[in-house]
């Protein structure tokens, strides 16, 4: 048997060499990239979905957000869901017993983390070093008309992309925050006010993870409260745990932090105090002052207080964001 020759020798760890190489080089791509290599069907590790995405209406608020999808109120965020359909989709992160406070600390799992691109970066790198993590782009079954275009085109046929931007974000704060001193939840007002501040920042402020200077901003004040309703729901001698006096003067702050913002505002506050005495006028009982046609606690909205809310929405949208329009 022939002896393999020095050269023969030098030839194979010259190539166990590079395999050696290869390797490290991989696994430091797999790492840097977050790319699971190849295996066999049924073998590999998580899944990562990649799929097409409409623009986004957040609504960020308590439990009148959290209720805004209840079928049974007719809440105000189906309300949006249906005008908005194949234009935006519409996100409720509505948090039952949440004021200000609690929303400033789980803000970041709640609005979108950005990134600016820095200058000089080439984005198209890794998709050319790496094809296969080329994001999946949406295709027509077939185009229409003369023009050519990929999808059917006009006001009321817009169809989702890969980018899924932030439009719209609507902050709904301040029933809780307004609950008479003492009581849970409790903030005074000018915490309630600094904390709205806080919270239009992260959307506004360039150093921010968040920062999204397209995204329109809205405030929404808290809304009126059935003090009536709220006493027949509060134990004999307790003493009731929101007036609404005392909301006003949240609903005062909310707007007027808007103002000094430059940012919209819906005054559902005012909106629901106003409705309630032209109803209270037409009932000649007068039992509930007209809050239990937008109320259903004294608090918390009814189908009537969903309606006047989506109405006063799409009504400040029109007059500040006409291009938003369907």
């Amino acid at each position: 048997m022939n002896r393999p020759t020095t050269r023969t020798l030098v030839l194979l760890l010259l190539l166990l060499l590079l395999l050696v190489v290869t390797q490290v080089v991989l696994e430091a791509g797999y790492r840097h990239f977050a790319i699971a290599p190849a295996t066999a069907l049924g073998t590999a590790g998580a899944l990562t979905y990649s799929y097409p995405k409409y623009d986004v209406l957040l609504a960020f608020g308590d439990s009148i957000t959290q209720f805004g999808f209840y079928p049974a109120n007719s809440g105000y965020l189906i309300h949006l869901a249906q005008h908005f359909h194949r234009r935006m989709d519409v996100v409720n992160r509505g948090f039952s017993g949440y004021n200000t406070a609690d929303a400033r600390r789980i803000a970041d799992l709640v609005l979108p983390q950005t990134q600016q691109k820095a200058p000089g970066t080439n984005p198209g790198l890794r998709r050319r070093l790496l094809p296969g993590s080329r994001p999946h782009r949406p295709t027509a079954l077939a185009t229409t008309g003369a023009s050519g275009k990929l999808w059917p085109q006009g006001r009321g046929n817009t169809f989702p992309t890969q980018e899924g931007k932030l439009q719209l974000c609507i902050l709904f704060f301040g029933a809780n925050d307004a609950r008479l001193e003492g009581e849970r939840h409790h903030l005074p007002v000018e915490q309630y006010g600094d904390n709205l501040r806080y919270l239009a920042s992260l959307l506004r402020d360039p150093d921010s993870a968040h920062y999204s200077p397209d995204t329109r901003i809205l405030i929404v004040t808290p809304p009126a409260v059935g003090d009536r309703m709220i006493e027949r729901t509060t134990a004999p001698g307790a003493q009731a745990p929101i007036r609404n006096s005392v909301t006003g003067t949240y609903a005062g702050m909310a707007m007027a932090v808007a103002r000094e913002l430059g940012i919209p505002h819906v005054d559902l506050y005012s909106a629901i105090n106003d409705a309630a005495k032209t109803a209270a006028a037409q009932d000649p009982h007068g039992r509930l002052e007209g809050y239990d046609r937008y109320l259903v606690d004294g608090l918390h909205l009814s189908s009537g207080g969903n309606k006047l809310l989506y109405d006063l929405i799409i009504k400040t949208i029109a007059a500040n964001w006409p291009e938003m329009a369907p």
